[in-house]
């Protein structure tokens, strides 16, 4: 029987996102000083967050919980006796700054697999109110979120449902996790940010598209980063926003700018990701909606817990003083189903990031677009937006477009 608790919190800087008033605010370039700082200072540790996932990556089931940004160093959470792999890992990134090993009562693998039962649990039932299931980067256990379900006008078909919804308790007392798990609950619907202007090949990350198949319009989301996978490139962008057969066009359909991108390559729905057949290229818009200034994709990296971060959305235009919280499985309840009218199934491994003023973290279209933070005068690759709600919003991240895709961004 799964324990409640209060959730734990990883403590970071409290900061101000709010920009200085200028041609185009919403750029990096315009950043309040302070939140700037935080994020420069971040990126000096970005090597030793590389290299402590690239470890654990190799043996998952050890005792790895999570790493996060804490004080002015970096945290890794492990249960247990640390592998010889890690210890040689942690001891390269002490030379980029420090790093503190704190215990963890249990290790990712194991919330994930405690995770899994929930979500085996809540598909024998045609809909419930579990909207989130999280993994707490320290370890501490497992928080599930339960959500306020909207039928709202612009949903790909109906509810699915065939009758009430099945309470969060239920499902947790079937599922009989061994693990703490803290229930709250959500003030506002997740959702899938369905819905830059114009751009021309090489695609840049950031731009508006739409997918359709023939005259039908299946989803307007944001193109995330030119990718290369099996020697060639390909643009990435979200699962959700479509699927083979369908075409991928530039801007929207009887504008100006509309422009054939090419097919939908390939798809995979469980972590949302999707390639386009066209040519990727290593820039991403940032700035305002109808922004045309570009920055250069220097790098990528791993997820962090409480590290700062942007995403590029066609509708948002540049959001930053985004902060990572966790990884989440994310619910597609059948109020809001994906372009094909799916519903009903889960999204696993995408990062939670708070909006640090509690503005808006993301809207309709922004599905898809870059998420990234700073490295030097360009910007350093992090993940594919994916959903939001008010000023939360969900990324997946590169371990799982490498794992899915084996593609890595192009850089410049």
């Amino acid at each position: 029987m799964a324990t409640l608790l209060v959730a734990s919190t990883l403590t970071a800087p409290s900061l101000t996102a709010a920009a200085p008033s200028d041609t185009d605010a919403r750029s990096t370039d315009n950043l309040d000083p302070a939140l700037l700082a935080e994020m420069r200072r971040q990126n000096m540790l970005e090597p030793a967050v590389h290299g402590i996932w690239d470890e654990h990556l190799k043996t998952p089931q050890s005792g790895f919980a999570g790493v996060a940004f804490e004080g002015k160093g970096l945290s890794v959470y492990w249960k247990g006796e640390l592998t010889p792999g890690m210890s040689a890992a942690i001891a390269r990134a002490r030379e980029w700054g420090t790093v503190t090993v704190k215990p963890a009562a249990y290790s990712d693998a194991e919330l994930q697999a405690a995770g899994r039962k929930i979500m085996a649990a809540s598909l024998r039932h045609s809909d419930h109110d579990i909207q989130s299931i999280g993994f707490e980067p320290d370890g501490s256990g497992l928080e599930v979120a339960r959500g306020p379900q909207t039928v709202h006008p612009d949903s790909v078909g109906t509810s699915r449902a065939t009758g009430p919804l099945t309470p969060a308790a239920q499902i947790l007392q079937e599922a009989a996790v061994e693990v703490p798990v803290t229930v709250v609950d959500g003030s506002e619907p997740m959702e899938l940010m369905v819905s830059r202007s114009d751009d021309s090949p090489p695609w840049n990350g950031g731009g508006q598209w739409e997918s359709r198949r023939g005259l039908e319009l299946r989803g307007k989301c944001t193109t995330r980063f030119g990718v290369r996978a099996s020697g060639r490139t390909f643009v990435l962008s979200a699962g959700h926003c479509g699927t083979p057969p369908d075409y991928a066009y530039q801007g929207s359909f009887g504008q100006s700018g509309f422009a054939e991108m090419g097919p939908v390559h390939s798809d995979d729905w469980r972590s949302d990701l999707l390639l386009i057949d066209a040519s990727g290229w290593y820039k991403i818009f940032d700035g305002s909606a109808n922004t045309t200034t570009t920055k250069v994709v220097n790098s990528w990296g791993y997820w962090s817990a409480n590290q700062l971060a942007c995403q590029s959305g066609r509708t948002s235009g540049t959001v930053c003083g985004l902060k990572q919280i966790r990884s989440e499985n994310f619910h597609v309840n059948c109020s809001k189903p994906d372009s094909d009218g799916d519903c009903n199934y889960w999204i696993e491994g995408v990062i939670r990031a708070d909006q640090v003023d509690g503005a808006t973290a993301a809207r309709g279209g922004d599905s898809g677009g870059p998420v990234f933070t700073l490295n030097g005068s360009g910007v350093r690759a992090k993940g594919i937006t994916v959903g939001g709600t008010g000023s939360s919003m969900w990324f997946q991240d590169w371990a799982d477009v490498i794992r899915v895709f084996g593609a890595y961004p192009r850089t410049g």
